[in-house]
């Protein structure tokens, strides 16, 4: 008996519908044998294709490869498949893949001579068009591909397909959709047929989120198969329970996207009873749990990299188990305007809950911006320094002038960053200088010479967190220093000028942060800016190193 076709509100688009031929019935198929034999094995194969690589006129993906890594990963850790029956091929030419497909027919065919039962899984993530798939300097005839998986002698084949174009605010992937999950081996299949799972529906583009650092499907599909949809908990995830938690977490994350709501699908043909395991989360060597009465967007981040590994809407009323890698990560839970941010440590064999978290008012953030991470800063900055000594300096000793014991140079000033990466920022920074008073005794009222500089640099800034709390940066600036200098003379007659000069800087340090809007820095700068000039040709240089403190702001 044929199992009921599940699908959502439209069809999949045309490359899907051509795939999803696979899922009739096919001549020279054999159906699965009425009384097979007493608890026959079941092999698992997996053809994993990754490719960023575009056709004429098409972008090079980000992340296509890397979403391939994943599925093979995911694969072998909660699929029970056998790294060495898992083919990863990256930026692959079309003979390539179908050499893997010739070889996994081989195996099959050996598999079905011998009475055993297999899967095979295909995952294509990469660009497409509705009938090829494009491999850079190459195209895969999807008429080709199709008969080749048609044409393999396994008990139940999975074909997803990731097909990629590029646009301007989101990436969009285009003509093809796709999706990835695995598949166990296991004593007995209880069904056989195809199954064709695609990232959207037709006349919809499916999306990348440089956030997740992958395909919105791709990383909620295994989110689920990780885990969170397993929605009976039995500690696996059927073909079902990944479908519906991938459809309503993609949709949930592209509604607001440039593109639109995207709708996952899935088509069937399958015979037999039961449900078909996909994943099984409660053998992983490690999991985080996220209690039944937790609500809200949740981001789980592996540290200290801050990977994300998971992103889910989570609704109270059930807990919730997430397969991870043993090690430590945070939990950043997003509901009624606040963001807790949990710290977990998960041993080897064992289940973490979020730890006592820290309240911090919810922020602004742009897609590129990560989660948790200011899209404008705004830092005072204060510093102490020893100035420069120079010739210039040296000249005004000859003529008899001196600082004092205390002859440091301060600096004040503001600076206005805008991050466009994680890691990364760029703005303006405004700093004013000021030198020591030097002096020189007269009969009448002592000389007093002066000097500031007010110096405006681009800046731009690289960081990397450490820990919750605390990260390290470095910057570098480029700009103008406008140099100013005063004499004050015995009679208190006023002499100035002004001069203008190029500045060029460098700073790095601390940042501690406690609160999401208010952080401090601990910081050292230097700064060159040849802005002084006295009448006989020598020049000072404003700035030198500084020692000092920063407050940082994220309105």
């Amino acid at each position: 008996m044929t199992k009921p076709i599940v699908s959502p509100p439209r069809r999949a688009l045309g490359l899907v519908l051509g795939l999803a031929a696979l899922a009739l019935p096919r001549a020279g198929r054999a159906a699965p044998p009425e009384a097979p034999p007493p608890e026959p094995a079941v092999d698992s194969y997996a053809i994993i294709v990754g490719s960023n690589a575009g056709g004429a006129g098409q972008v090079e993906l980000d992340f296509a490869e890397d979403d391939a890594r994943k599925v093979a990963a995911v694969l072998r850790d909660l699929g029970g498949y056998d790294p060495r029956r898992v083919q990863t091929i990256l930026a692959p030419t079309p003979q390539a893949i179908l050499d893997a497909i010739a070889s996994v027919e081989t195996r099959t065919a050996a598999d079905r001579a011998a009475g055993r039962q297999s899967v095979v899984f295909f995952y294509y993530s990469g660009h497409a068009k509705a009938s090829a798939l494009e491999l850079g300097n190459g195209e895969l005839d999807l008429g080709d591909l199709r008969a080749r998986l048609l044409a393999l002698p396994s008990t139940l084949t999975v074909v997803v397909l990731d097909a990629c174009q590029s646009g301007a605010f989101s990436r969009v992937k285009g003509a093809a959709p796709a999706a990835d999950f695995s598949f166990n081996s296991r004593t007995r299949l209880d069904a056989a047929g195809v199954a064709v799972m695609a990232s959207s529906s037709e006349n919809e583009l499916s999306q990348e989120s440089d956030l997740l650092r992958g395909s919105y499907f791709t990383h909620h599909l295994l989110v689920g198969l990780r885990g969170a949809g397993d929605d009976n908990h039995d500690g696996q995830v059927s073909l079902d329970e990944a479908y519906r938690y991938a459809y309503h977490q993609t949709l949930l994350a592209t509604a607001a996207t440039a593109v639109g709501g995207q709708h996952v699908s899935l088509e069937v043909d399958l015979k037999g009873q039961g449900e078909i395991a996909l994943t099984y989360p409660a053998r992983a060597s490690a999991r985080i749990e996220l209690a039944a009465a937790t609500a809200g967007q949740v981001v789980v981040e592996q540290l200290p990299s801050e990977t994300v590994t998971a992103e889910l809407t989570k609704v109270a009323g059930a807990p919730v188990r997430i397969a991870v890698a043993p090690g430590d990560y945070r939990v950043m839970i997003h509901h009624d305007g606040v963001v807790d941010r949990c710290p977990v440590s998960v041993a080897s064999g064992a289940t973490g809950a979020p730890g006592a978290c820290d309240a911090m008012p919810e922020i602004s953030a742009t897609g590129k911006g990560g989660p948790g991470v200011p899209n404008l800063e705004l830092e005072l900055i204060t510093g102490l320094g020893a100035g420069t000594d120079d010739g210039f300096t040296q000249r005004l000793r000859d003529f008899g002038y001196g600082t004092g014991d205390l002859a440091v140079t301060t600096e004040i000033g503001l600076a206005v960053l805008k991050r466009v990466h994680p890691y990364l920022a760029s703005g303006v920074a405004v700093v004013h200088i000021a030198g020591p008073e030097w002096t020189r005794g007269t009969d009448l009222e002592p000389l007093r010479y002066t000097y500031t500089a007010t110096v405006a640099t681009g800046v731009v800034r690289a960081g990397r967190q450490l820990g919750p709390h605390t990260s390290a940066f470095a910057q570098a600036e480029l700009g103008i220093a406008r140099g100013h200098d005063r004499l004050v003379d015995e009679t208190q007659q006023t002499d100035s000028s002004t001069t203008w000069s190029w500045a060029v800087g460098t700073a790095g340090g601390l940042t501690w942060a406690p609160w999401n809007s208010v952080g401090f820095a601990l910081r050292a700068s230097y700064l060159h800016a040849p802005s002084i000039t006295n009448r006989i040709g020598d020049t000072h240089e404003v700035g030198g190193l500084f020692f000092g403190l920063g407050l940082e702001v994220r309105p």
